[in-house]
């Protein structure tokens, strides 16, 4: 596995993102509560995901689309049946980026989800219009969180580090295999682990996205210790050409399922 720069400089900028995203996280839930879809309580695991990586001009442009996104985007696709979680997070080594994750039943709720984005985006100021260089969705083929309830995790799991790898199939890749193994041999080491949030993978049409959530930086780099570790005693995680990874601070997240 080889990894893209953006791991060696995610940490650099917490410092800047942070301060800056707090104020609006506030302002922005406060202004507009989301509300519920009755499938998103019957749920323990999501079976389709949406991930998006997007870019605007400056990182002003970036903390301004924020509350709008929570104020507008988020109701309109939590209301959508199958719905099961949602999040955004300022990226580390990008501040004019940002993360999102929407997270559902089923194929039906994705399409359904991508009308609703679709259409928001076209409601966009224009100046908060992004280029997106990740966009992909598909299965969620591995799920794992950790067992400590919503009160004992950060409120939204703000504040915390989310991780993106992007990582294409090599055409040997036994891609079951691979699950099998992440689900036996490794998941188990990271649930020890201090700072766990979330482990998964998102299946695309030629390849995978990991993502992964710790409670601090500290964390997210011993989490990408031990799987570098782990990947590199076990042949069979096979991968062609490199692996883009995306870190960001969470300005919100509500993933884990029902409480």
């Amino acid at each position: 596995m080889t990894l893209s720069r953006r791991t060696l400089l995610g940490s650099s900028l917490l410092t800047v993102a942070v301060p800056v995203a707090m104020p609006l996280i506030a302002s922005a839930q406060d202004a507009s509560p989301v509300p519920a879809s009755p499938e998103a309580t019957s749920m323990d695991a999501p079976g389709y995901g949406i991930v998006r990586v997007r870019a605007l001009p400056t990182p002003e442009l970036n903390q301004a689309v924020y509350p709008d996104v929570m104020s507008r985007f988020l109701p309109a696709t939590s209301a959508i049946p199958g719905f099961f979680g949602y999040l955004f997070a300022f990226e580390n080594d990008n501040p004019a980026a940002s993360l999102t994750m929407t997270l559902l039943a089923d194929e039906a709720a994705t399409t359904q989800a991508n009308e609703v984005a679709k259409e928001y985006v076209a409601g966009l100021d224009p100046r908060l219009t992004p280029e997106t260089p990740l966009a992909e969705q598909g299965p969620v083929r591995i799920w794992s969180t950790t067992d400590r309830t919503s009160a004992e995790v950060p409120p939204h799991l703000t504040g915390c580090q989310v991780t993106f790898r992007h990582r294409i199939n090599a055409e040997e890749t036994d891609i079951e295999g691979i699950i099998k193994t992440v689900n036996e041999e490794l998941i188990p080491g990271l649930r020890e682990m201090d700072g766990f949030v979330l482990y998964g993978w998102l299946g695309t049409s030629d390849g995978r996205i990991s993502f992964n959530i710790w409670e601090t930086p500290e964390q997210l780099a011993a989490g990408d210790a031990y799987v570098a570790d782990f990947v590199a005693t076990h042949p069979i995680i096979t991968t062609n050409g490199t692996t883009d990874v995306y870190a960001g601070t969470i300005g919100y997240a509500d993933v884990l399922g029902p409480a």
